[in-house]
Parts: structure tokens; sequence; C-alpha cells
């Protein structure tokens, strides 16, 4: 094909791509059809390997050039490329395109857009730290108020602090990555409470970050302590108890009162070093279990139903009561020893019932009304002063809330303990279905073998014998009709055999006539008497229920022959509207219950088969007087665990 040269007067603006149009992006080519064209005057010729269109832009088909006015033979080798880029490179001189300019605003545009993507998902980042400051700090000044609601102004004492312990139970509850979203939601609702209440900024600027660190310090050793989230354990609430509610207040104590020496501070925390330690570990004794045990997904609270009314009523008039006997009872002295153990019935209720959680909140409303009545001077913490009374309050309280934390976590271990055992069991269970279904099909499966091969293979052999006995002389005869007679015998015990592992007759004539030829078949073969009464809806059973019958009832009628030595067994099959019951009762020499660990493979198994499908069943046996196995098999709906019982 022949080049046409460009003319000198003429500057065509040349682009030329980047790579191949299908590995260019959307942009690129954007950008290509997007540059400014000038006519040219060349003309154009014709053919397929040529570009087209005299002033306008044109991608060569399957090549890598666009350009406009003339066309430029391409090669498809990368020898022919080079050499024809060369060539319009020459003949045109320099290229010149608005390309680059362009790409640079588009590139703006998306760099512009790239940022505003990173800002939506910064600002998607961040809004759970902003929910959880905001959220915290709203709470600690809700909690620091409720604080304040129980101080005692006569001695300038509180009695239970609870923004610290909100702020322990948050940075347990929660990941690393929100505790700084926590600490500063809970420094800037401290410091804006004590400012809303006219304190002294400069100690509030002083004590609330440093109590912070210490709780920092007590929050990141007790989660490095607990392996996942639960103090239900008795090391671990022991652990919980030495570092939250007797380490960290006591630090805060001390702190509080070396920085009480220098500078003045809130009222009630320029008392006593042990009214502030004491009301710090109140705290850290009440809320923290509470908020760790709701937030634990095992436990037993959530996993389980939440307390009913029944209990919450129970548990307000209980309150009631305790209210009512504490005032006017209190001042009495020789009772005051019993009204201090009143509400350990009510304690011991609620740990059962709610385990740590409600214990807690109990607790804390018992503490409430211990409060109040002692502001009052009633009830029977009233002591001869002021200072006294609060201390015997929040020893007591103290005292209380972590005797009823430790028999809440009791609570808490067994039932979890019964939940293993229960998911153990229903394991094992599930297990022994399993076993009895694989049973079943192995039953089937050599029935089939037996019938269907080594009884053949018997019956041939026994045609051969016949013919065999023909044609031996007089004297063999005998012997010969004597090994075929042998031959049926073990073919007719081989089909009594297939028949005893798989019972056809039960899925083709029914339950009633399979349970009559097996007591036939042992009557025959024992010689014992046996009676069957079959209800007349036995043929509208369930195949599973069906087949468990026929095995335990194979079972009984076995184990009456073969261990009783009985002379008269009696088969009822009672079937009512909603559930089925089946008795097998013997005159043989019966054997002692007691020992339920020695139980045979048989008893087991017709447990387990009853069990399967929901029943029950029981043995009554006495020396000497026979044996009474009965099961009852509901007939509502039910779930089999794995395929027929």
């Amino acid at each position: 094909m022949p080049h046409l040269p460009l003319p000198r007067c003429v500057a065509p603006w040349l682009c030329i791509s980047l790579g191949p149009l299908q590995r260019r992006s959307k942009r690129t080519f954007t950008q290509t059809r997007s540059v400014k064209i000038l006519d040219g005057d060349g003309g154009a010729p014709a053919g397929h390997d040529h570009a087209e269109e005299e002033g306008s832009l044109v991608r060569h088909p399957g090549h890598d050039v666009f350009f406009c006015g003339r066309s430029v033979d391409l090669r498809k080798s990368s020898r022919g490329r080079d050499a024809n880029r060369g060539e319009i490179a020459k003949a045109t001189g320099p290229v010149r395109c608005r390309a680059p300019a362009l790409d640079g605003r588009r590139r703006g545009g998306h760099r512009r857009d790239r940022g505003g993507r990173m800002g939506e998902k910064a600002w998607a980042d961040g809004l759970p730290h902003l929910a959880r400051g905001a959220g915290m700090l709203a709470a600690a000044i809700a909690l620091q108020w409720l604080s304040i609601a129980m101080w005692t102004r006569q001695s300038d004492s509180q009695v239970i602090w609870l923004p610290g312990p909100l702020l322990l139970s948050a940075l347990l509850c929660e990941p690393l990555r929100f505790w700084p979203a926590y600490n500063l939601g809970w420094l800037l609702g401290m410091i804006l409470f004590a400012f809303l209440l006219g304190l002294p900024m400069p100690a509030t600027a002083i004590i609330y970050p440093v109590v912070l660190l210490l709780i920092n310090v007590a929050g990141y050793v007790i989660s490095r302590f607990r392996a996942d989230q639960s103090i239900d354990d008795f090391v671990r609430l022991l652990g919980f108890l030495v570092i939250a509610v007797a380490l960290l207040p006591l630090a805060v104590s001390a702190f509080v009162a070396w920085l009480t020496s220098i500078t003045p501070l809130a009222p009630w925390l320029s008392g006593p070093w042990w009214h502030v330690g004491l009301a710090d570990a109140l705290g850290y004794a009440l809320l923290p279990p509470a908020i760790i045990s709701l937030a634990n997904p095992a436990s037993s609270l959530r996993r389980d139903a939440l307390p009913s009314w029944n209990m919450l009523v129970i548990t307000t008039v209980a309150l009631v009561f305790l209210w009512l006997g504490w005032r006017e009872l209190g001042g009495i002295g020789a009772v005051r020893p019993l009204l201090l153990l009143a509400p350990v019935p009510l304690a011991i209720y609620v740990a059962l019932r709610s385990q740590i959680p409600g214990t807690s909140v109990v607790n804390l409303v018992i503490g409430m009304i211990a409060i109040q009545l002692s502001l009052s001077k009633d009830g029977p913490f009233v002591q001869g002063g002021v200072s006294h009374t609060n201390l015997s309050v929040q020893l007591w309280m103290l005292g209380m809330t972590i005797a009823s934390l430790f028999l809440a976590a009791m609570v808490e271990q067994r039932r979890a303990t019964q939940r293993a055992l229960s998911a153990s069991s229903s394991e094992v269970r599930e297990l022994a279905g399993r076993l009895i279904v694989a049973q079943e099909q192995e039953r089937a499966r050599i029935a089939r073998d037996l019938h269907d091969d080594i009884n053949q293979r018997l019956a041939v052999a026994s045609i051969r014998l016949s013919a065999l006995r023909r044609k031996v002389d007089e004297s063999n005869r005998n012997d010969v009709s004597q090994l075929q007679s042998e031959l049926i015998a073990l073919s007719e015990d081989v089909r009594h055999l297939s028949h005893d592992l798989h019972p056809s007759m039960l899925t083709q004539t029914g339950l009633t006539a399979a349970l009559a030829a097996l007591c036939q078949a042992q009557r025959q073969r024992s010689g014992p008497r046996i009676e069957l009464k079959v209800s007349p809806h036995a043929t509208d059973l369930p195949e599973d229920v069906a087949l468990c019958l026929y095995r335990v009832t194979q079972e009984g009628l076995g184990n009456a022959v073969r261990h009783a030595d009985a002379q008269r067994i009696e088969v009822a099959l009672q079937i009512g509207e909603e559930r089925v019951n089946l008795t097998i009762k013997d005159d043989g020499k019966g054997f002692a219950t007691e020992a339920e660990g020695c139980r045979g493979l048989g008893l087991m198994s017709i447990d387990e088969r009853t069990k399967l499908l929901g029943g029950s069943y029981g043995l009554r046996s006495t020396l000497g007087k026979g044996t009474e196995l009965c099961i009852c098999i509901p007939l509502g709906p039910y779930k089999p665990l794995h395929g027929q019982a």
C-alpha cells in the first residue's frame, strides 16, 4: 500500500494513544475524543487500513494512533509501528495536543471527587466515636447529679460515686479504639458539671484528669486479666474486686487527700479520705458488674428469658416491706441485727432469677433506702453521729454487695454448667439417634444380602442335592437326604434371621400383622404363651413410631424368653388421640431394678428409641414376680433428630 505524504503547509493535530482501546480506561478515551480538531487538506484514501474522514478525529483500526486530516499506513508488527510513528513525526513536525491540559482539569475533578469520598468515609468512621463521646458526656453529668443527690450535707460526705464506675464499665465493654472518645466525653462532662455548680476550676482541672488516668490504668489491667467479657468466674470476680473496688478507690482517695491539703476542693471531697474511698468502692462494686454482665453475650440473663412481671412485683413488694420495717422498727435495738439480715432472702431470690444485673439494681435500691432513712435519722443504721451513720451505711452496703456478687456469680456458673450439660446431652442423644438410624440401615442391608444372596444359594444347593440323591446308590441316599434336610433347616433359619433384622411385613402389611407374626415366631421357637392385644387404629401410626414399637416389642419378647424364663407374656398396644402406650408383661423370675448402671444394651436401646420420639420409658420388676415394661410415645407434632427411630 503506497504512503501518501502530508503537505508541509498543513499541521494537523495528532494524538497518539497510550495503549490499545481495550486496555484504556473510559477517562483516557474521553480525553482523546475531546481534542480540538483542525482541518487538513489531504485526501482520504479508501480502505480499512487507513484513517478516514478528513478533518475529524479517527482511530486507526487495531492500532494505537489517532490522527486527523491525513492517513498513514500502520503495520501490526512492532517494527512497523515504530517506523510509521517515526514517519508521522518527521512529516508533521512537533505534535500539539490539548489533551494534557484537559487531562489536568479532569484529574483535578477526580481529585476533588476522591477528597469528597474520603471526607464521607472519615465522617462515617468518626460518627461512632462522636456518638459514644456525646453519650458518655450526658451520662456522666446525669450520674454525677445522682451522686450529689445522695450527698450528706450534715457531714459533707458522699455516700456513693457513680461517674467513675460508669467510665470503667464502658472501657471494659468496648475495644481500645473507642477509649479516647469515652475519656474525652467523660472529662468534658465532669468539667462542665463542675463549672455549672461553680466549683473551684483549678482543682477540678487537676483532679479529674488524674482520676481519668487511674481509671484507664485499672481498666487496661482488668481487660488484660480477663480472657473474655465476663466476671462470673470466682477468680475473675476476685481480681476485679481487688483492682476496681480496693486498689483504685484507695489510690483516688489518697490523691484527693493530698490535693485537699494544698488547694480547696468540692465539699463532698473535703471530708475524711475513707469516706471518699468507700463512696468510690461502693460505686465500683455496684455499677460495672451489672453493665459488664449485660454486655456479655454469654450471660444467662441474655441467653435466657428476661425476668417476668411476677418477679418485678414480688421484688417491689419486698422492698416496700423492707422500707416499712426499717422505718418503724429501726429504733428498737433488740431487733436491729434481724433488720440488717432482712434483705438477705430478697438478695438470694434476685440472684437466682436475674443474676448479677438484678443483684446490683436491688442492692442500689436497698442502699438508697438506707441512705434516705439515715438522712432522716430513722432505720437500723443510725449511730451517735452523722459521720458514723454514713460510715455504717457504706460498710453495710459494700459488704452486702460483695456477698451478693459472689452469690450471683455462683448462680451464673451453675447456669453455665447446666447449659453445657444440656448441650452435651443433646449431642449424645443426636449421636445415639444417628447410630440407631445407621443400625437400621445396616440391618436392612444385611437382611437383603441374606435373603437375596445367601438364601438363594442355599436353595440352589438344596436343588442340587435333590438331583444328586437320585443319582447315588441306595446306601448313600439316606445320607444325602439328611444333608438336604439340614440345609433346608439352615435356609429357614436364615430366612427368620433376615426377617428379624428387617421386618418387611411392617411396611407391606402394617404394624398389627408384623406384631402378630413376631409373636407367632417367638411362640413356635421358644414355646411361651403370648397374648397380643392391639388397638384397631394401629395402621394409622407414622412409620417411625411403628418401627419403634416393633423394635421395643421385639427386644421385650427376647428378654422375657432369654433371661426371665417366662411362660406367659402379655403384649398390649393402646392408641389414643394424643399418645400410644405399649405394655409388655411377663411372669418370669424378675430382677432388681435398683442397679440402674447395670442396664444392658437392649434396655438402653429401648430408652434411646423412646426419647428420640419424645416419649417416656418405664420398667418395673420384682424378684420372683415378673417384669413389666411400658413406653409412652406422644402422637402430636414432634421432630426426630435424624431419620427414623
